[in-house]
């Protein structure tokens, strides 16, 4: 982990950001790196049992300065910081002989002990600075380090970076990093389990023996809770998919990515499990057709178009096979027919720009959202007679060709949607859209 750390910029501890963590291997700057710290850590040893003003330290101190000004006059700025039990010089990890490690290790502890995370220089440093730097860590100092120095021996060139504060950063995005992590598994999860009912739920047809659909009321709820916390994670779900299995993972995405619009719109949490659960199995009856008309890579004759313009009618004889019938029944029957009807005719100009969309009938919200996801996912998934279409073309195609088919005002938001635009994009007016009106 040390070496793909990103150090963020430690404005309060005084210190400059290292904005190059894990910069390229340069063999001439681990040279003067390894000097470097060879010479701090004799020179903070030695503290330990001498003054600083004790000669033992002339000849230490010269190569510490010579080294570190090398570095500057090469680099521009030396940053020398402790990550973890590395140590980073200007974004290049230091390697040091396995001889080496345990000088680095109580090093690292000697200023860590001072509350020291590293030091910053951006001009040459006085061996008369330096020993000022090393009385921090003589045998009867005990107090941590201020940002410039102890009293009476002031850092001029130098600047001090809290290790307190680091530590804190670096826990933070470890938590951070490891919540992220978490969520992504538990959103897998989800999204597997539902993949895993919608496998089984579509097997059960073509047996003709299938399951009641109410099973998936749950796990569309959790979906919902999902992409009300974590809604980076649920939308990025919608790129899953296999060539194999296309129907499955269709109805599942189309779920997902309705929700997400759903969300977008206003609707409670109630209505989007509504909303979820009818996209979950709003393209079931194409299971009942033929695996060589699925598969089929050439053009449709008329009568395989009319099998498949019958697969609405078989979703909907799936729908009264269970038996209970509600409103909630009737909302998905209903559904499943609005969701396949164009919604408007485009209205063009002289030079065949579409100019505006005037409805052909009071479909249901419900519908229009689906039509727009359903279209949105099978554009962008692989199929028999063509490849998938890149996100930005599908939308494109959507927005021009196809545009006669959707809703323009859910299509925009829809848009503003897949983008993963962190503001509501509704107007005053698309915002009275009444969910109630299916």
């Amino acid at each position: 982990m040390a070496d793909k750390v990103q150090l963020q910029r430690l404005a309060e501890t005084g210190g400059d950001a290292i904005d190059q963590a894990g910069r390229a291997h340069d063999e001439k700057l681990q040279g003067l790196a390894r000097s470097l710290v060879s010479s701090l850590y004799m020179l903070v040893r030695s503290a330990k049992l001498y003054d600083p003003d004790n000669a033992v330290f002339d000849k230490p101190l010269v190569q510490l300065r010579d080294a570190m000004n090398a570095i500057i006059q090469r680099e521009g700025k030396l940053e020398l910081f402790g990550v973890q039990q590395s140590i980073y010089l200007n974004g290049m990890l230091v390697k040091v002989d396995a001889s080496a490690l345990d000088n680095v290790k109580t090093l690292l502890d000697e200023l860590r002990g001072k509350d020291v995370a590293g030091f910053t220089l951006f001009r040459s440093v006085s061996g008369e600075e330096l020993k000022n730097f090393i009385w921090i860590f003589a045998k009867d100092q005990t107090q941590a380090a201020p940002e410039e120095g102890l009293s009476g021996k002031r850092l001029i060139s130098m600047r001090l970076a809290s290790w307190s504060k680091l530590k804190d950063r670096l826990e933070h995005e470890r938590d951070e990093s490891e919540a992220k992590l978490d969520r992504k598994k538990y959103a897998l999860t989800c999204y597997a389990r539902v993949v895993f009912f919608v496998r089984k739920y579509v097997d059960s047809l073509r047996a003709e023996r299938p399951v009641n659909t109410s099973r998936a009321l749950r796990l569309v709820q959790d979906l919902v809770d999902l992409s009300f916390d974590h809604r980076t994670h649920f939308l990025g779900l919608t790129t899953t998919r296999t060539d194999s299995e296309y129907l499955v993972y269709h109805q599942v995405n189309t779920c997902l990515m309705a929700i997400v619009l759903g969300a977008e719109l206003g609707m409670t949490k109630p209505q989007l499990r509504d909303l979820g659960y009818i996209a979950l199995f709003h393209d079931a009856g194409m299971a009942m057709l033929p695996d060589a008309l699925l598969a089929k890579s050439g053009a449709l004759t008329e009568p395989e178009k009319a099998q498949v313009t019958k697969a609405p009618l078989m979703t909907v004889r799936n729908i009264l096979r269970e038996r209970s019938f509600n409103r909630a029944t009737l909302l998905r029957l209903i559904t499943v027919f609005e969701h396949k009807v164009e919604f408007g005719t485009a209205v063009k100009d002289d030079e065949g720009n579409v100019q505006m969309i005037l409805p052909k009938s009071d479909l249901g919200l419900y519908a229009r959202i689906i039509a727009i996801c359903s279209t949105y996912d099978a554009l962008t998934s692989k199929r028999p007679f063509r490849d998938a279409y890149g996100p930005q073309v599908a939308l494109m195609l959507m927005f021009s060709e196809l545009r006669n088919k959707f809703d323009p005002d859910l299509l925009r938001v829809f848009m503003k949607v897949m983008a993963i635009q962190p503001v509501r994009v509704l107007s005053k007016r698309q915002q009275k859209l009444k969910v109630g009106l299916i």
